[in-house]
């Protein structure tokens, strides 16, 4: 569940904002913006926050839910560790549909805003532990300078986050993870699973932002 929801929440966050912008040009809805007494930035806003809320919301309900039936089941639940998934969820959601906005505001047609999306999104994907490892063999680099290559993705960050919250033994957490639990311990590893795909997605939303408001968008 964990691996699938890391994979797709991302994905939908990219496809539910990249097209935004490209979509309401295309639409003569961004013509209609400037028409009305508005500035930029509270168009963008307007573009923003609704798909935000729309894929960050369900992914954190969803969470809450599941800690809610396990509890109801009887099982033994901790809310802290609950609350810590639902906080990490929506940050790779916060962090994905903010990189979406900026593709969508850098794009001229919404096919090339949808294919951008997709080409990051893939490289995200595959930018995990056994392609660390392939890089560690093949080109003999030190296992600081690949580990950290790997740690700047925010999915992969995100993905041992949770793992970190889940299994702080090591058990699940695969190269990437366990490097990071052992040389910043499970509290750091988990505060960086959430931290640094949201600075991430601050600074994608604010070049989005950027190009948005001084740009040619119509």
């Amino acid at each position: 569940v964990v691996q699938a929801s890391l994979l797709f929440v991302p994905l939908l966050a990219m496809l539910a904002t990249a097209q935004a912008i490209p979509a309401a040009r295309d639409g003569g809805v961004l013509e209609w913006y400037m028409t009305l007494p508005l500035d930029r930035a509270t168009a963008f806003r307007a573009l923003w926050w609704p798909r935000l809320l729309a894929i960050g919301g369900p992914a954190a309900l969803a969470v809450m839910l599941l800690g809610a039936a396990a509890l109801g089941s009887g099982g033994a639940v901790a809310p802290g560790l609950w609350l810590s998934l639902a906080a990490l969820l929506t940050g790779q959601a916060f962090c994905f549909a903010a990189i979406g906005m900026a593709i969508g505001a850098w794009s001229r047609s919404s096919e090339g805003a949808l294919v951008r999306a997709l080409l990051v999104w893939a490289a995200c994907a595959l930018l995990v532990d056994f392609v660390v490892l392939g890089l560690l063999l093949r080109w003999e680099l030190s296992p600081f300078a690949v580990f950290a290559l790997a740690g700047v993705n925010p999915m992969q960050a995100g993905r041992v986050g949770i793992l970190a919250s889940i299994d702080p033994e090591m058990g699940a957490l695969g190269p990437v993870g366990t490097w990071a639990v052992i040389t910043l311990g499970p509290g750091l590893t988990t505060l960086w699973g959430l931290g640094w795909p949201f600075l991430v997605g601050a600074a994608a939303l604010q070049a989005g932002r950027w190009r948005f408001v001084r740009g040619d968008v119509l």
